[in-house]
């Protein structure tokens, strides 16, 4: 891999083309996680890939590269968020009520399965969802991501966790309809 990085340093076509087979599916997968669809992914994952090469000479080599990699595709994908959300997209509230876990829904599911049911969530909430959840952020530095109250993160977590119990409980008497019809 150290060949591959210097090679990206010196804008070698053949490195760059090595990095971004790598990485590839690893950059996707994050990308999904605040993408609508498969599609948008693969344009957060293009535009942070250009982003890695243009910063290559930024990464300290004493640390881990798949952990700078995955902060590069993260705020790529949070600056494609910024850049087509609608400004009427969150609802400010200082105060988020806590939703209960569906953790017996969750037991249910494969991991696609469960993408397949964030990639659902409205936009803003998608990616609060995303960023506390999944990548442990804390709300003080999404509101900082995003340009938005503290307050409005908690709230897109709280509705985020609703939607998601009312999108999973549809999901699976779905799924529990369709395979009292095969039997």
């Amino acid at each position: 891999m150290p060949d591959i990085l210097d090679g990206c340093r010196r804008e070698k076509p053949a490195a760059q083309k090595q990095l971004f087979e790598a990485y590839y599916s690893f950059g996707v997968s994050i990308c999904l996680r605040y993408a609508s669809s498969r599609e948008e992914a693969e344009e957060m994952f293009d535009d942070g890939f250009l982003r890695v090469l243009n910063k290559i000479l930024y990464y300290d080599p004493e640390q881990p590269f798949d952990a700078w990699f995955r902060t590069v595709m993260v705020h790529s994908a949070i600056d494609h968020y910024r850049r087509n959300k609608s400004p009427l997209t969150y609802t400010d509230i200082d105060e988020a009520y806590d939703v209960g876990e569906a953790d017996n829904l969750l037991e249910q599911l494969a991991a696609d399965e469960i993408m397949a049911v964030v990639q659902q969530l409205p936009p803003a909430y998608r990616t609060v969802f995303s960023l506390h959840v999944v990548d442990g952020y804390s709300h003080p530095e999404i509101a900082q991501m995003l340009g938005i109250h503290e307050g409005t993160s908690r709230s897109n977590l709280a509705k985020a966790r609703q939607k998601l119990q009312e999108l999973l409980m549809d999901w699976t008497t779905t799924r529990s309809v369709n395979r009292r019809n095969y039997v």
